[in-house]
């Protein structure tokens, strides 16, 4: 028959054991969002270069110039260093245009902000978004309403 001391001690290990395993969950439950914590925020910490948007991208673009209509379809190439050149078949006002090159210059800032300006001096602000799969441009020049989408080509 136990005694009531051995009882004391089975019940102690037992708390001890229960707490022994509370903390290590707790530990590890921490560590555990601490990974994910550190995860989320240097996933919300972009960080871009002109290298970012380096390649080929398709693009579509709609919009107005001087009150008509304009609808692009075509190909960028970034080179990773600053220079782009668009190749495109445009619609204006319903008179379509083919093979329309245009090359320029573009800076990306480090937010991954993208500036670019076409050697006309054409002027587009925009986002590199998914890691630099694709682009949201707007053209901001006087008489423009222009937006355009660049897809990575791979």
């Amino acid at each position: 028959m136990q005694t009531s001391l051995d009882l004391m001690n089975m019940m102690n290990s037992k708390i001890q054991g229960f707490f022994t395993t509370l903390i290590i969950g707790t530990v590890s439950a921490l560590t555990i969002s601490d990974a994910i914590s550190q995860k989320v925020n240097a996933q919300a910490t972009p960080s871009c270069n002109n290298a970012t948007i380096r390649g080929s991208y398709g693009f579509k673009a709609t919009g107005t110039f001087l009150t008509k209509p304009l609808a692009q379809v075509g190909l960028y190439k970034f080179n990773g260093t600053g220079n782009y050149q668009s190749t495109s078949a445009d619609s204006l006002d319903g008179t379509v245009s083919t093979n329309n090159t245009v090359s320029g210059l573009y800076s990306v800032k480090q937010d991954c902000t993208v500036q670019i300006v076409s050697a006309s001096g054409i002027n587009s602000s925009g986002i590199i978004v998914d890691g630099g799969k694709e682009i949201f441009l707007l053209q901001t020049d006087q008489g423009f309403v222009f937006v355009e989408t660049l897809k990575k080509v791979n």
